[in-house]
Order: C-alpha cells, then structure tokens, then sequence
C-alpha cells in the first residue's frame, strides 16, 4: 500500500467508525428515558465495540483484503493482562465508580484496538514505525477528538498517543488499554 492510501484508509476508517458510533448513541438515547440507566450503560457498551472493534475488523477484511483471524493473532500478552488488569479494575473502581469504570475500560480497549493495532497495522504497511508511530497519534489528537479544543489536543493527546504506540510496540496491547483506562479515570476523578 503507497503512503497516501493509508493515510487515506486509516483516516475513512476513523471517520466511518465516529458516524457509526455517534449515529448508534443517538438512536440508544432517542429511545431511553434515562441516560444513566444501566440499559444505557449496556447500550453503550454494545454501540462502542461493535463500532471501534467489529465494524473496522469487517472494513479491513473486505476492503484491505486481510483476513480477520489474521487481524486478531498475537494482540495481547496474557500473562501481563492477568497481572495488570485486576489491579488497574480496583484502582478504577476506588476512584470512579462501577458505572464509569465499565465505560472508561471499554472507550479504552476500543480506541486501543483500532489505532494501536488496526491503524498502525495499516500505517506500517507504507511507512517505518517512527513515522506510523507520528502518523498514528496526529490522527488519534486531530480526528478522533476533533470536537476538542485543536490545541489541547495536539498538547495532550498527541504525546500521550506516542507513549501508547510504544507501550503497545514493547508490550502489546494491554499495557496501552491499562494506561489510556487509567488516564481517563484520573481526568475523570480529579479534573
């Protein structure tokens, strides 16, 4: 794939996930009488992984040509996601609650999946690693949360981002989902 056609899939990925995602908790709220019912809370959860994980898994496939099962071999370190998951949960649980943990664990194991795996997988097939690495986090800070204030999200997500292309490069994809989990209680709890 030439340098200009990932930028270009990982970008229309990105986008397609955001409408589908936006256009899936719309239709949950329209039809809830109460945003923090736990219907909510399982609707979202519903909306989030089949927007941030199925939905780019079947694009990649059908239009990248790779097989899924190819898509989701050697993703995670097990034996590090048994160590470090209870303890990230008990800290998330102390600090912000069942309801917000449960939301904050899946935003970050979604948006983990898609740019740490599936749009790096993507980037790398035109660029090094320094360069997807860069490419990756300009996309996480400017696209993803392009509702944010531009500046702030090119101060703190776009570093952030960088540090979890690398957890993910040295460790695989659980350290990154722990980190961006954590990150966003601790913005949650003390912000």
């Amino acid at each position: 794939m030439k340098k200009f056609e990932s930028v270009l899939s990982s970008s229309a990925l990105i986008m397609i996930v955001g409408v589908f995602f936006n256009v899936c908790i719309m239709f949950i709220t329209f039809f809830n009488d109460s945003v923090f019912s736990r219907i909510y809370l399982m609707s979202f959860v519903v909306c989030f992984l089949l927007s941030f994980i199925l939905l780019p898994l079947l694009l990649i496939n059908r239009f990248l040509g790779k097989p899924i099962k190819h898509l989701l071999n050697h993703v995670f370190d097990w034996k590090r996601t048994v160590i470090l998951f209870p303890i990230v949960f008990l800290l998330s649980l102390y600090l912000a609650g069942k309801a917000a943990t449960i939301e904050y664990f899946i935003v970050a194991f979604g948006e983990e999946f898609l740019f740490r795996h599936l749009i790096l997988m993507i980037l790398m097939s035109a660029f090094n690693k320094k360069w997807s690495f860069i490419i990756g986090s300009l996309m996480f800070a400017l696209i993803l949360h392009l509702n944010g204030n531009f500046l702030i999200n090119l101060l703190t997500k776009f570093p952030i981002s960088l540090l979890l292309y690398y957890l993910y490069h040295k460790y695989k994809l659980q350290d990154a989902i722990f980190l961006h989990w954590l990150y966003n209680v601790f913005v949650y709890r003390f912000s």
